[in-house]
């Protein structure tokens, strides 16, 4: 057996994956180097290969293609950079435990009691923009304090700099493959696509590539998994086809050995959600009372329980975790272990996204009764991260074409469409008619459509030609800018209005001075917990460097730079107008906003702007007779 020290020997050395020499270990081990020679010496002698490589002038090194090979399961894998142990942290607080010993975390990281001193200085600036949380030491522990809810907007926002451009960047994700060049593999997987008349969605694209990527390097290596699916008719599929012709043209510059296997999960990515009913529920083989949709199903709103996060709507995500816990059972039942070159990459780099894998993983240890691998939950988490980083890029509209796709020139509209409207819009599937269910499924923001279209389904629908001209450009366009205005509203229905709450709604003010009506409003806000008197000082600071009265009988204090504790609209209606600045005023909005919610504050102005270009409603909003007559019309 291994002891402690020694698995953690094997972890600084695979997180390194560099020459290291035997002081430097010795130090971040608090042993000596004849120590860490024994260590490395019983650690070879255990796995009965030189696992870790020795030099004398260059210290140790693992041996990436032994380590692969070997059933070896370690630990968390160890932060090395400031920014990375930060996040180490704070992924501990939010999620693990309720506080952390500090001289636990030296042994854990290898650090010193000043670089986590630095840690905790940095963790506090990140914590700045939320300023109900707060980390508390006490002596040699520290815990964090604040609301729940402004955790998972801690954990989310990590969580978005944790993937943003890492799992959607083709080229981010070709540096990962040493082996090959994966852009080359990619331009090659276009030419086939295009040869075929195939449509893969772009966004769908980048997942696609990195299941290609590790097929190759298993093949590469040598790694064949055998395993035998009953796929009736796939051969005959032009998925299939296309997969044949692609690992044909991959082998003419990229020695590999062509597994059958790796034809038929490339064929199978392809159909995407059509290929779940080509084979077997293997779920079931181990669990009667559950299939496989059905267990997606329950990841998911696993995943929303546990972060807040919706992943609901992802169809991509649904089908790749579909297609893997298929092949996830298949290999548990015939003991075949397949290696994850990049565990140790995804646990350091994506600690984050991996930690949701592992929760994923205990519910699928607990549902299906076995024993799931950190190769396993690696694989998971290259599926959440992708799908999380999807979800920020879902701000596109989804679109729907339907045209003769089979025709040539369909290529060509579709290809000016993207051209056109790409910042705007995703094309996210081309159909040759309209079918209902499969229009639900897909749910499109948007259809666009070459034939006359009657449907009942509460979707924005444009009819354009083949050969789209500025007629056609206009039609999208405006439906855009359309579509644009009900997001709108729906953000602002579903965020602002929350704003406004009936504590802090006035009607018949009977106030005499701009000053007193802030300070009867803000002294108010203070009571029922908003802010402090600080807060009621800065407006009032604010509003004598000029007035935020508007010609259109309304103003708008608010604070110079002192932050609410939580985000308020207060409304007041006057009982009689008063003299603000230049223009006497009827209504007064004040705005208590904190910086976690600084998008709030644009929303705001954008709606405001909107109300007063549309003089009917405005002076209808300015004749509100109540709290609820109020917010029936500003969301009109």
């Amino acid at each position: 057996m291994i002891n402690k020290r020694q698995e953690k020997i094997i972890m600084l050395l695979q997180d390194t994956k560099t020459w290291i020499t035997g002081k430097e270990i010795s130090k971040l081990m608090n042993v000596s180097d004849r120590t860490i020679r024994s260590d490395i010496d019983n650690i070879n002698r255990f796995y009965g290969q030189t696992l870790i490589a020795s030099n004398l002038r260059k210290g140790y090194k693992i041996d990436e293609e032994i380590f692969i090979k070997l059933p070896i399961h370690i630990g968390s894998s160890i932060p090395q950079t400031p920014e990375e142990r930060c996040v180490y942290i704070l992924q501990k607080l939010i999620i693990d435990k309720k506080e952390i010993n500090l001289l636990d975390l030296q042994e854990q990281v290898f650090i010193s009691e000043y670089s986590i001193d630095n840690d905790i200085k940095r963790i506090k600036k990140i914590l700045e923009p939320y300023q109900d949380l707060n980390l508390v030491r006490s002596k040699n522990r520290i815990h964090l304090e604040g609301r729940e809810e402004s955790k998972r907007k801690l954990y989310k926002q990590l969580l978005a700099d944790e993937t943003k451009d890492n799992f959607l960047n083709l080229d981010k994700i070709s540096s990962m493959f040493h082996d090959f060049d994966l852009i080359r593999v990619k331009e090659v997987l276009d030419q086939i696509l295009l040869k075929y008349n195939y449509r893969v969605r772009e966004i769908a694209k980048p997942m696609l590539m990195i299941h290609i990527g590790i097929a190759i390097e298993r093949m590469v290596h040598h790694n064949l998994v055998e395993i035998s699916r009953t796929v009736p008719q796939l051969e005959k599929s032009k998925e299939y086809s296309i997969a044949c012709e692609f690992f044909d043209e991959i082998a003419k510059f990229i020695a590999l050995e062509i597994n059958d296997n790796e034809i038929i999960a490339l064929s199978l990515l392809l159909m995407g959600k059509k290929s779940l009913t080509l084979h077997n529920d293997l779920v079931k083989s181990v669990n009667e009372q559950l299939n496989v949709n059905q267990l997606v199903d329950e990841i998911i709103i696993n995943i929303k329980e546990l972060t807040d996060i919706d992943l609901s709507k992802d169809t991509d995500l649904r089908t790749g975790l579909s297609l893997h816990l298929q092949g996830l059972v298949e290999r548990k039942n015939k003991n075949i272990v397949i290696s994850n070159l990049y565990l140790q990459d995804l646990k350091r780099k994506y600690p984050l996204v991996f930690e949701m894998a592992v929760r994923v993983g205990q519910l699928l240890n607990k549902r299906l009764d076995m024993e799931i691998s950190e190769n396993e939950i690696g694989f998971l988490a290259l599926h959440l991260g992708a799908a999380y980083e999807r979800a920020h890029a879902y701000e596109k509209y989804r679109v729907l074409m339907i045209y003769p796709v089979d025709q040539a020139f369909g290529h060509m509209l579709l290809t000016k469409v993207e051209n056109l409207f790409s910042e705007r819009m995703e094309v996210v599937q081309c159909v040759s008619f309209f079918e209902e269910k499969l229009i639900k499924e897909i749910k499109p923001d948007l259809i666009l459509t070459t034939l006359q279209l009657k449907h009942s389904l509460d979707i924005t629908t444009v009819q354009i030609s083949l050969f789209i001209n500025t007629e056609d450009e206009s039609k999208i366009f405006q439906a855009l800018n359309m579509l644009d205005k009900r997001r709108f509203q729906k953000k602002f229905e579903n965020d602002l209005m929350d704003l406004i709450e009936p504590d802090t709604f006035y009607y018949d003010l009977d106030t005499k001075t701009p000053k007193e009506t802030i300070e009867y409003m803000c002294d108010n806000l203070e009571r029922l917990g908003y802010c402090n008197h600080e807060f009621k000082e800065s407006v009032l600071k604010r509003e004598s460097m000029a007035a935020t009265s508007f010609v259109y009988s309304f103003a708008v204090p608010h604070s110079l730079n002192i932050s609410s504790f939580k985000p308020a609209i207060s409304v007041g209606f006057l009982k009689k107008p008063i003299q603000w600045g230049e223009y006497e005023v009827k209504m007064v909005l004040l705005l208590a906003i904190n910086q976690e919610n600084q998008d709030l504050l644009v929303m705001f102005f954008e709606w405001l702007s909107g109300m007063i270009n549309d003089a009917n409603h405005f002076a209808s909003l300015l004749e509100t007779k109540d709290y609820q007559d109020f917010i029936d019309k500003i969301i009109e």
